[in-house]
């Protein structure tokens, strides 16, 4: 991928990122903490990102991020850490990053309803990746309703809970899946180990 392509990437697109994580993260030093030093280590792994495998999640919920840091904040309130470690154990590592509704920042997702806008800018943003197939991971119901209802689709129930629908627009095939949400904390608590189970499901599914 080219350093161009992923410097337009961070400069649009503000939640975009990608599922690649220093040794060090989230220990005082490593790269996350300086936005050039991560930008820097995504781009010299280019030959690990997979911009086919989307994990899409819903909006930033403290602050604006920038520069790839979504998903890679060291703040412990986070817990991208555990984020981290999903991915990795089930094998997404590489993946594309990205939250539908990008410019509202709100900690309350109930709060947040997705537009036909947001999902437009979604699909700017796989344009830009330019995969004729994509594998679209959604955390968080209101994230796959609104693909949903924007395709117009009906859903299928796969194997762990998960609901998929697939949808083509301008030349791109558009898998969609619908997986639990992936903090560790109250009500998703006990959603925890099927979540590993679908991700290493899908994981299969874009191998």
């Amino acid at each position: 991928m080219e350093k161009s392509l992923l410097k337009q990437l961070k400069g649009q697109h503000p939640t975009s990122s990608w599922a690649l994580w220093s040794e060090d993260f989230p220990e005082e030093g490593c790269a996350e903490e300086n936005p050039s030093e991560l930008f820097d280590y995504i781009h010299d792994r280019q030959e690990d990102l997979r911009p086919s495998i989307v994990l899409l999640s819903l909006n930033p919920s403290t602050s604006m991020p920038s520069d790839f840091q979504n998903f890679h904040s060291t703040d412990p309130k986070h817990r991208n850490d555990q984020f981290q470690e999903i991915i990795e154990e089930n094998g997404l590592e590489g993946s594309y990053m990205t939250d539908l509704v990008e410019q509202t920042v709100q900690v309350d997702s109930g709060k947040v309803e997705p537009e036909d806008q947001d999902i437009e800018n979604l699909l700017e943003q796989l344009q830009m990746l330019d995969q004729e197939q994509y594998y679209i991971i959604c955390f968080l119901r209101p994230v796959f309703r609104a693909l949903l209802d924007y395709f117009d689709a009906g859903f299928e129930e796969l194997p762990h809970n998960i609901k998929s629908f697939s949808a083509s627009e301008d030349g791109m095939r558009l898998n969609c899946y619908r997986v639990w949400f992936h903090a560790n904390w109250g009500a998703n608590q006990d959603k925890m180990p099927e979540l590993h189970k679908q991700l290493s499901y899908l994981n299969e599914k874009v191998d």
